[in-house]
């Protein structure tokens, strides 16, 4: 993770970074697509959710 002290969740880059990852080979049917496109949405809400919570938990113990 980028170090801003300021920022919480994940970075542009580093979701455009972890999509990509994620897309690194799409499926050539349509349906195994859309699952896999499902899937990457949810994979990154969850790392941003933890990259959340994880700021905030810092932010708290640095009070």
């Amino acid at each position: 993770m980028e170090n801003d002290p300021d920022r919480i969740g994940l970075s542009r880059r580093e979701l455009e970074r972890e999509l990509q990852w994620i897309l690194r080979s799409p499926p050539s049917d349509p349906q195994a697509l859309v699952r896999l496109f499902t899937e990457a949405v949810v994979t990154l809400l969850d790392k941003n959710n933890a990259a959340i919570a994880r700021a905030l938990s810092e932010r708290e113990q640095g009070d």
